[in-house]
């Protein structure tokens, strides 16, 4: 984490990577209780399915140049309009989450009572469909890369694939007027936008091989723009 000050512009940021691969989050991958095979835990070594290997937060404030001493009008009232106002930009990008595969039926489960069954994957065969995001929303997984495990085998298919779900971009943009009211009263009034672009956060693929919305994207998993406006007085 760092911050660059040049005059009157403020670039706090922060990159991280990080690798997670744990076997706990094994028995909720898919919503289930249990691992596919009680008798082979390694199999369900895998990348945990909250890994998020690339995250990226920075923060932009800039003190506009308007006002006296600065870019000024030549009038005490216009310099008071003017003066004050302060830019905030917070961008921030992440990777997506792995995707883990399961099949909807499950012909072990009667048998020897597994959680869930998983499918086996087909070799050289690409995990996820090519195009934009946008363009993939009906199909973002590929089903020719998967064939379903029958009773009594387990699908060679790991608990998380290589394919990852959408990434998440958003920004936050804000504008920020401070007045002194007096030596010891400061107002100041805030324009703020969350989700400044309106950008969609599309929520993981359904990942139950063999139903019928198979690799489909339905779900939006973040707010929509919001607009707030706000005083904030300090004394």
């Amino acid at each position: 984490m760092g911050t660059v000050s040049v005059s009157s512009v403020r670039l706090p940021g922060r990159a991280t990577w990080t690798l997670r691969s744990p076997q706990q989050t094994a028995f909720q991958s898919s919503g289930v209780s249990a691992p596919q095979n009680v008798y082979d835990l390694e199999a369900e070594y895998a990348h945990s399915v909250t890994d998020v290997p690339y995250r990226f937060i920075a923060g932009f404030v800039y003190d506009l140049p308007f006002g006296k001493g600065s870019l000024s009008t030549g009038k005490r009232w216009g310099d008071e309009v003017i003066s004050g106002w302060q830019l905030n930009v917070l961008p921030t990008f992440q990777s997506g989450f792995p995707v883990s595969i399961r099949q909807s039926s499950n012909p072990n489960s009667t048998i020897a009572g597994n959680g869930l069954q998983r499918p086996n994957l087909v070799s050289n065969v690409a995990l996820g469909t090519k195009g934009s995001l946008y363009d993939r929303l009906n199909g973002y997984i590929n089903p020719a890369a998967f064939t379903a495990s029958v009773a009594y085998t387990f699908g060679n298919a790991p608990r998380t694939l290589s394919l990852r779900g959408p990434g998440y971009e958003n920004w936050d943009i804000s504008l920020f007027k401070s007045v002194l009211v007096c030596d010891r009263v400061n107002v100041q009034f805030r324009a703020e936008t969350f989700n400044t672009f309106n950008t969609p956060l599309f929520a993981g693929p359904n990942t139950a091989f063999g139903s019928a919305n198979f690799g489909a994207i339905t779900a939006q998993a973040n707010f929509p723009r919001y607009l707030q406006l706000g005083l904030h007085v300090t004394y």
